[in-house]
This record gives structure tokens, C-alpha cells and sequence, in this order.
């Protein structure tokens, strides 16, 4: 059996974004990547365990601005409502599982102040399968220890300016995510 790799990913990403529009290419994307979490070796090929601390950025199509990286694995976390503003995102478990949620906004929507979600699905990824969102979903993410997974970024969600929503509070912020250190 022939071994599906980044490079694999990212030649399918590439010619899937030539042919659609982000949004009609997610799917197809998400199939791709549940390709690569096949692999059976993929820490150890793309990762140096003895220097990560949480993110490794494991490929890159600069033509396509489409980003491979390695998320998870040493410690558990979860994230706040959010989105990645203009980026699409594929979350991918190689191990473990993430518990996912998808909200919407029921308020006006404006950019920063006051803002009301509604949650709208809850599910788990399993190790080996992936799930999508398109550009300004909102969703949220919550992982044990030892789960590693992939995210595969259709833009570079690290140079944007994203919502991050506070639910005790009841406000949205942005997220400039440019102006922080990784």
C-alpha cells in the first residue's frame, strides 16, 4: 500500500483549489486529509518530539497559502467560541478525540461588543476522521491529553484578525492574532 503524505495533501489541496471555490472544495479537502491521518508513522516522520511544545507547522503550499500542522498530543485544552476570520480550517485526530462545537450568532453581529450564540451541534472526531469549517464559522474545541491532530489552514490563520467570544461575559473581541508570540 503506497503511503499518503503531506506532499500528497498538499498537491490534492492545490488542484482542488484550482477547481473550486473554498467553500465548494471543503469537503474534498476533508476526505484528503483523513488520507494522511492513515499514516501510520506520521509523528514520527514530521515531528521532532524532543523540541515540540504544542504546534509544528509539518507542510506548506505558499501558491496556495495551505498549511499542514501538527496540534495537541502533551497536554489537553479547549478554546472559546471563535472563528478564523477569512481562513477555512480541517481538524484532523491522529490520536484521540476532539470534542467539537458549532455555534451561530442570534444577536445583530457586529464586529466587537455585545454578542449571543447559540450552540448548534456537538460532536466528537474520532481518531482518523476529520471535520471542516468554512470562513467565519464559529466553533469551539476541546481535547484531552495525548490527543494529536491536524489542522490544515486555507490561509494563514495566524496573520488575521478573528472573533473570540466571551459566553459569561456576552461580548465578541479581536482576536489579532499577528500581534501575538507562538
Amino acid at each position: 500500500m503506497i503511503e499518503y503524505t503531506v506532499d500528497n495533501l498538499l498537491k490534492d489541496v492545490h488542484l482542488i483549489l484550482e477547481k473550486n471555490e473554498i467553500r465548494e472544495g471543503l469537503e474534498a479537502i476533508r476526505e484528503k486529509t483523513e488520507l494522511l491521518l492513515k499514516q501510520s508513522n506520521l509523528l514520527e516522520k514530521y515531528v521532532d518530539m524532543d523540541s515540540y511544545r504544542g504546534r509544528t507547522i509539518i507542510g506548506h503550499d505558499p501558491e496556495v497559502d495551505t498549511y499542514v500542522i501538527i496540534h495537541g498530543g502533551l497536554k489537553g485544552g479547549k478554546s472559546s467560541p471563535h472563528d478564523h476570520g477569512p481562513c477555512s480550517v480541517i481538524y484532523g485526530n491522529y490520536t484521540g478525540h476532539t470534542l467539537m462545537r458549532r455555534w451561530n450568532r442570534i444577536d445583530n453581529g457586529g464586529a466587537v461588543g455585545p454578542a449571543q450564540l447559540k450552540l448548534v451541534e456537538e460532536y466528537i472526531v474520532n481518531s482518523g476522521k476529520a471535520t471542516a469549517f468554512g470562513p467565519g464559522d464559529i466553533h469551539s474545541i476541546d481535547y484531552p491529553d495525548g490527543a494529536f491532530f491536524i489542522r490544515v489552514t486555507l490561509g494563514d490563520v495566524e496573520k488575521q484578525k478573528t472573533c473570540r467570544f466571551d459566553l459569561e461575559k456576552g461580548i465578541v473581541e479581536i482576536d489579532n492574532r499577528a500581534n501575538q508570540t507562538r
